[in-house]
């Protein structure tokens, strides 16, 4: 027969398996920095958000405001290029007696792109959903330049009817970035969106800009390990040694 502290031993065991066990939490998704945002392949799937004020003459409005969602789907290899495309939700969110229409968003991107304002096709830089044009260019405001925009109209500067208005629902759009050789991390920065019939306080059909901060997703909670309170744990060590127990007893038997 096993020796007592073999049976607690064989207890504890039990314990350790059903107590202390825990999943490790995911790793925090995209590399934050000031302004910018560093995307790579361990980033598929995970989304950030991108906060817009705004400003009119270069004055700050308040209430004149967008947010978007930018979720990454991953990098896909065309000939001698590299594709990253993302789904982004474009919301125009302007209170205080404000409304306006979001109708482009641009940034700046620390690789050059490849086929921005071209025609639409695999291995150019490409826009689907509310969105269908790519522009270099600058927005108003003393804004500045921004490397692409995403809009309907013709240029960074404004679009014709499209974007998002304050009472819509919020819209999507699929911008696809196409960079030459192969691509596994970039950053984008100097989020932008351009702003036009803006109405409300003292406004109307005014036109603006608004300059975007990048929000950095809440990380993941960690499991906490379920710890058995004294009772559970006794009940456990006793289980554990029964069953040792009826199993040496079946030993004995099948030896007779």
């Amino acid at each position: 027969m096993l020796k007592p502290s073999t049976h607690l031993s064989f207890g504890l065991s039990i314990l350790a398996a059903f107590g202390t066990l825990a999943i490790a939490p995911a790793a925090s998704a995209f590399t934050f920095s000031g302004s910018s945002v560093e995307i790579s392949t361990n980033d598929v799937g995970a989304a950030f958000k991108v906060n817009f004020d705004g400003n009119v003459s270069t004055k700050n409005v308040a209430g004149l405001a967008s947010e978007a969602i930018f979720k990454f789907l991953g990098f896909t290899t065309v000939g001698s290029k590299t594709e990253a495309a993302f789904e982004v939700t474009l919301d125009n969110t302007s209170s205080q007696g404000i409304t306006s229409r979001t109708s482009a968003l641009g940034f700046n991107v620390d690789q050059p792109l490849v086929g921005v304002g071209a025609a639409a096709g695999n291995g150019n830089t490409r826009s689907s959903g509310i969105f269908t044009n790519d522009r270099a260019g600058s927005f108003p405001n003393q804004f500045g330049a921004v490397n692409v925009c995403f809009t309907d109209g013709n240029t960074c500067q404004g679009g014709s009817n499209g974007g998002v208005k304050t009472p819509d629902a919020p819209g999507k759009f699929s911008p696809t970035l196409a960079f030459n050789g192969n691509v596994q991390r970039f950053t984008l920065s100097n989020f932008g969106v351009r702003y036009q019939s803006i109405d409300g306080k003292d406004f109307q059909g005014a036109s603006g800009t608004g300059q975007g901060t990048p929000v950095k997703p809440e990380p993941p909670k960690s499991p906490t390990k379920h710890v058995p309170e004294p009772s559970s744990t006794a009940a456990l060590v006793v289980v554990g040694v029964g069953l040792l127990y009826r199993q040496q007893k079946r030993s004995r038997l099948s030896q007779i």
